[in-house]
This record gives C-alpha cells, sequence and structure tokens, in this order.
C-alpha cells in the first residue's frame, strides 16, 4: 500500500494526485476541511455533501483516509475553540462516514494545539470523556455494516442541513447534519427504516447531528446498493438544471460542470448544465470588472439534484459597489 498526501482542499487536485502518482489512496483533506468548517466554524452542511458528490473523480473513494487534523495542521479541538460539543459532532462524523478514519495521539484526551509546535507536542494520559466517544463510534462502525462499507447516498440538502445515507445488501444507516441545534428529518422511501438511533455516551447537549441504522437484514437492500454504488462512483445518470440569473453575470461553483471555484471556469448565465443525479453543489455568482473578479456578497447557494421537481435555478446577487 502506498498513501499519498496532497495538503488542498479541492478534490480535483486531489484526484490527479492520486492516478498521477499511483498510489493506493490519498489523505482526504478536502472533507477534512469541510468537516473543520461545518462543524466548528457554523458554516453550511451543504458543503459535506458537496465534497462527496466529487467522489466520482478518484479511483475508489472507499479507500481515502479520512481525517479531521494531523501533526501539519491545527487539531480540531483548537479549530472548534475548545468547544467539546463541535468535536463530538466532527468525530462523530467522521467515524460514520465513507473511507478509512485517521486520529492523531491526543484526540482522545481533548488535546489542544492551534500550530506549531504545539499540536505535534508530546502525549499526555490524562481522562477525557473523548475517549469513551471515540470507542463508542469504533465500536458502532464496527457492528454495523452500513457505517463500515455502505455506499454514500445523499438524500436531501439545504444551506442548513443535509442527509446522508449509506446502504449496504442487508443494512440501512442515515447520518443527518444540521446547523444552530437542529438537525434535518427524513422518511422517504427505504430509509425511514433506519429508526434506531446511535446515541454516544452521555448524549447530545446540541444535536445537531444524528445517526441512525436499521435492522440488519441480509439481502433486503441489494437493489438500492446496486443503483447507488455506479451513481457514487460515476455520476452516470445526468438531470438537466438551468441557471438564471441578471445580465453579464457567471455562475461558478463545486464541481467540474460549475468550474470548480475557478473563477476563470466559471459558466455565463443563462445556463444550462448537465448534474449527476443526487448530487449535490454548493454555487455563488460572480461578475467581471475588467480583469477583477466580484463575489455576490451572499452565502453559497446550496443545490441537491433530484429527479422531480423545478429543474431551474434563478440566481439573485448581491454584488458589492
Amino acid at each position: 500500500m502506498m498513501l499519498g498526501e496532497l495538503l488542498d482542499g479541492d478534490p480535483s487536485l486531489v484526484a490527479q494526485a492520486w492516478k498521477g502518482g499511483g498510489f493506493t489512496s490519498m489523505f482526504d483533506f478536502p472533507l477534512g476541511f469541510a468537516m473543520g468548517d461545518v462543524f466548528c466554524r457554523q458554516e453550511s452542511p451543504a458543503k459535506l455533501a458537496a465534497v462527496l458528490t466529487n467522489d466520482r473523480r478518484y479511483p475508489d473513494p472507499s479507500q481515502l483516509v479520512t481525517l479531521l487534523d494531523n501533526h501539519d495542521l491545527p487539531r480540531i479541538a483548537s479549530v472548534c475553540g475548545g468547544d467539546v460539543e463541535k468535536v463530538r459532532a466532527a468525530l462523530a462524523f467522521l467515524l460514520t462516514a465513507r473511507g478509512v478514519p485517521s486520529l492523531i495521539w491526543g484526540t482522545e484526551v481533548g488535546m489542544e494545539g492551534p500550530k506549531e509546535p504545539d499540536n505535534r507536542k508530546s502525549m499526555t494520559f490524562t481522562p477525557h470523556p473523548l475517549k469513551a466517544e471515540i470507542a463508542f463510534w469504533l465500536g458502532a462502525r464496527k457492528a454495523n455494516p452500513a457505517l463500515a462499507e455502505g455506499v454514500p447516498v445523499v438524500l436531501s440538502v439545504t444551506s442548513d442541513g443535509v442527509v446522508l445515507g449509506r446502504v449496504t445488501d442487508s443494512q440501512l444507516a442515515v447520518v443527518a447534519v444540521g446547523r444552530a441545534g437542529v438537525r434535518p428529518t427524513f422518511t422517504a422511501g427505504p430509509w425511514g427504516e433506519a429508526t434506531r438511533e446511535l446515541v454516544p455516551p452521555g448524549g447530545w447537549k446540541r444535536p445537531s447531528l444524528g445517526v441512525f441504522v436499521s435492522a440488519v437484514k441480509p439481502g433486503a437492500f441489494a437493489a438500492l446498493e446496486a443503483s447507488s454504488e455506479p451513481q457514487w462512483r460515476t455520476g452516470v445518470k445526468k438531470r438537466a438544471i438551468t441557471f438564471e440569473g441578471p445580465a453579464g453575470a457567471l455562475v461558478v461553483g463545486s464541481g467540474p460542470e460549475l468550474g470548480d471555484w475557478n473563477p476563470a471556469k466559471a459558466v455565463r448565465l443563462p445556463a444550462t448544465v448537465e448534474l449527476p443525479l443526487g448530487g449535490a453543489f454548493e454555487f455563488k455568482a460572480i461578475r467581471r470588472d475588467g480583469d477583477k473578479t466580484v463575489w455576490d456578497s451572499k452565502a453559497n447557494g446550496a443545490l441537491f439534484v433530484g429527479e422531480a421537481g423545478k429543474g431551474v435555478v434563478t440566481l439573485t446577487p448581491s454584488f458589492p459597489r
């Protein structure tokens, strides 16, 4: 096995390094940075789904090594400003997400370190509740096949919350992530069978995240797994989405179809693009002022590409003067 490291949050660059370097897998910095933004900085949970939608660019996204921090980055406890509840939610997501989770020494004792050398200091062995927390989620991952190896599926996306599924032929799991202590709900289709909530030691003080699993029933979800697997890996099924907005504006966002957040690759409005079904995207309007790029001052938009619903997105940007 050869594990590659490219310390960059752009999935397209990580995918290029993976393929070009002949690695077995890569550290998943794009998802790591997104988890810090969502759980510690209270940014939109849509960012998590948008990053996962880029899994179609990797040789085998199930082999990505996921992380919240490492010896080159600020410790997750420092990123979250010492807020243990935020760290708990981030750890729960890390340890129930696709990929191979990794932990740096000291996370289990709440070790802080905003920069070198503090983020590399020696291990301490003081008692801390995060140790039991990590053990709980590792045990849950081992006991539930959907959490260990389930195919990821994006079920719903808004700026304030996402619902993510994982499916094997024998089990369903659902992870719901919201903002401000309010997590989204789900009932649609077979995913409604994931009714047993996995609650860590001490419960949740601010329930912005929930993890639910179904009973294990061999073969019960084989058809759903079979249809989800190729879509997750390739995004082969598409839907045309039209972006509209003021004259002269462009749209840029996550994913190659929207320019990978590169203003030079932005799409002029109005535009119709083919996006993968079940995919999630963040986007924003920009305009060009000579050689200067002017960004919409509003928060990023969030889009879920479902089979039903209106296929038109109307942007109403507010450009600074």
